[in-house]
């Protein structure tokens, strides 16, 4: 996969940028607390080649801290292109995934996508994901972990 920037290119722009919002870094990891919710900005090396990353924002709900997970209780992945664009896509991404109300509106609708469709008829390779398509990839990754003492899924449900 060929980068638009280096690994060490995009942090240099983003450090000062995300710093300026009150970001703090640990790494290649920025994170923001916002009251209800952290806010992470995370730079992955990839284990196959040096050149290539992985761009993964996450959000961490900060009542159902302290979590085992990596990236956030939901998280997504950014492109690598400008540092323009990837904040641009960063902070708006941020925006929606804070917005509880529309948080628990697009868990619902997963929720009945997910009984339409099922984990064993789409490891069959049984769903039309165009005709039905994934209303929220961000609720893929927020099983129960063990160890963890709530549902995210029921917390939301309850709390937002």
């Amino acid at each position: 996969m060929e980068q638009a920037l280096t690994k060490e290119e995009l942090i240099a722009h983003v450090k000062p940028y995300l710093k300026s919002k009150g970001f703090k870094k640990k790494n290649n990891r920025w994170t923001k607390d916002i009251g209800e919710f952290t806010l992470c900005f995370y730079i992955q090396g990839s284990c196959f080649s040096k050149e290539d990353y992985y761009i993964r924002p996450g959000i961490f709900v900060n009542a159902l801290l302290p979590t085992r997970r990596t990236y956030g209780h939901w998280d997504f992945q950014i492109a690598p292109t400008t540092p323009e664009e990837i904040m641009n896509k960063f902070e708006k991404w941020c925006e929606e995934w804070t917005d509880k109300a529309l948080i628990k509106t697009r868990l619902k609708a997963f929720m009945e996508w997910e009984e339409r469709n099922p984990l064993e008829k789409r490891r069959a390779n049984l769903v039309n994901y165009e005709k039905d398509p994934v209303p929220a990839r961000e609720f893929f990754g927020i099983d129960k972990l063990p160890g963890e003492p709530l549902s995210i899924q029921q917390y939301i449900l309850d709390n937002f």
